[in-house]
C-alpha cells in the first residue's frame, strides 16, 4: 500500500472468489495467528456467497490490486457488519504502514455503516470486531452513533485428564448430560431467560426472543462461524426432579488444536448452585479428551462474575475486542 495513491472503493460484488482468495488467505493467517483460529471453514462460505455475488460490501482497489475489503449481511430489519481487514504490508516496508492499514480499514468501516444505516427497513446494525484491537475503530464507531461495548478473548490451556465424557456429574439438584438435537427449542427458551436485562442482549438481540435464540444456536450447530460444533463437549444441566433445562455449555473447534466455548449459561432460579462451574469443567475435559491442547471463549468486560469464573478456571485475557449497535430510533 503506497501512501502517495489513494484506493478506490469499490462494490465487493463485482468481484470473484478467485480475485478475493490471496486477500482471504492472508486474513486467516491472522485468524490463526492472533486467535488460534483456523478461518479457513468460515471463508469457504464467503467464497460461495461472492461466487454468487450475493455478499454485499466494498472492496479497497490499488493499482488493480485488491488490498481490503469488508462485507455485510441482512437480517430482516437488522444489519450486520462482518470482517474489514486490509492486507498487512511485508516485512521492511514503511514504518507507516501499520497506520496506514488502520486507515484504510476505518475506510472500509465507514463505507459499510452508511450502506447499512441508509438502507431502507434496516433499523439496527450490529458488528463485533473481533480480529481487531478494543477502541480500534473506535472514533468512527462512535461517530457514527454506535455504541461501543469491550468484550474479552479469553484463553487456557489444555491438560490431558482421565475425564470418561459418558458419565457426567450430578451437581447442584441437576444432572448434566450431552446436547441433543431435540434440546434446540428449548434451549432457546433458556438463553432468552438467562440473557434478560444482560449486557450481551443489548449487543446482540437474537438473545432477545425464542425465535432469535433458536436462529443463534441453529448457526453455531449448523454453520462454521463459531468453528465446527463438538456435540461431545457440549452439555445441558436438567433438573433432576422436573426435566426443566437449567443451564448449558456448547462447544466448537476452532483449529486444529484449540476448541471455542460458544455458549454457557443458567436461568436465573438455577444460580448459585455450581453449575456454570461444573458446566465449564465438563466442556474443558471433554475437549481435552478430543485431543484439543487451548480452550477460548469471548465475554464482555462489563460482566465481572463471569470474568471471575473463568480467571478461577484459569482462563487468561488474550485480547480485546469491540461489539458495537446501532439503532435508528436511539437506545
Amino acid at each position: 500500500m503506497n501512501t502517495s495513491v489513494t484506493p478506490e472503493i469499490r462494490d465487493l460484488r463485482l468481484y470473484t472468489a478467485a480475485q478475493l482468495r490471496p486477500l482471504l488467505d492472508a486474513e486467516n493467517h491472522l485468524w490463526l495467528e492472533r486467535l488460534n483460529w483456523d478461518y479457513m471453514s468460515s471463508t469457504r462460505l464467503l467464497l460461495e456467497y461472492l461466487d454468487a455475488r450475493a455478499l454485499p460490501g466494498f472492496v479497497a482497489v490499488e493499482h488493480g490490486e485488491i488490498i481490503g475489503y469488508v462485507f455485510c449481511v441482512y437480517e430482516a430489519n437488522k444489519g450486520v457488519i462482518g470482517n474489514v481487514f486490509a492486507a498487512p504490508q511485508p516485512s521492511g516496508q514503511s514504518a507507516h504502514s501499520d497506520t496506514i492499514r488502520r486507515e484504510l480499514q476505518r475506510i472500509l468501516l465507514e463505507q459499510a455503516i452508511a450502506l447499512l444505516t441508509h438502507s431502507p427497513g434496516i433499523d439496527r446494525v450490529e458488528t463485533q470486531l473481533l480480529l481487531h484491537e478494543a477502541r480500534e475503530h473506535a472514533d468512527a464507531l462512535e461517530a457514527a452513533g454506535f455504541r461501543r461495548v469491550e468484550r474479552l478473548y479469553m484463553l487456557r490451556e489444555l491438560h490431558e485428564s482421565g475425564f470418561s465424557p459418558q458419565h457426567p456429574p450430578v451437581t447442584g439438584g441437576c444432572l448434566l448430560r450431552q446436547w441433543r438435537d431435540a434440546d434446540m427449542a428449548t434451549a432457546a427458551q433458556l438463553i432468552v431467560s438467562a440473557y434478560h436485562d444482560h449486557p450481551d442482549s443489548r449487543i446482540n438481540d437474537q438473545y432477545q426472543t425464542p425465535q432469535g435464540a433458536q436462529r443463534f444456536l441453529h448457526n453455531i450447530v449448523r454453520y462454521p462461524g463459531c468453528g465446527t460444533f463438538v456435540p461431545e463437549a457440549s452439555f445441558v444441566a436438567v433438573d433432576a426432579l422436573t426435566g426443566t433445562m437449567a443451564g448449558m455449555v456448547l462447544s466448537s473447534r476452532i483449529s486444529t488444536f484449540c476448541g471455542h466455548i460458544t455458549q454457557i449459561c443458567v436461568a436465573p432460579q438455577f444460580r448459585r448452585r455450581g453449575l456454570a462451574e461444573q458446566l465449564l469443567r465438563v466442556a474443558t475435559q471433554a475437549l481435552t479428551a478430543y485431543g484439543l491442547t487451548r480452550l477460548t471463549l469471548t465475554v464482555t468486560a462489563a460482566n465481572q462474575s463471569a470474568i471471575r469464573l473463568y480467571l478461577r478456571e484459569k482462563f487468561y485475557e488474550h485480547r480485546r475486542f469491540d461489539a458495537a449497535v446501532w439503532t435508528r430510533h436511539g437506545f
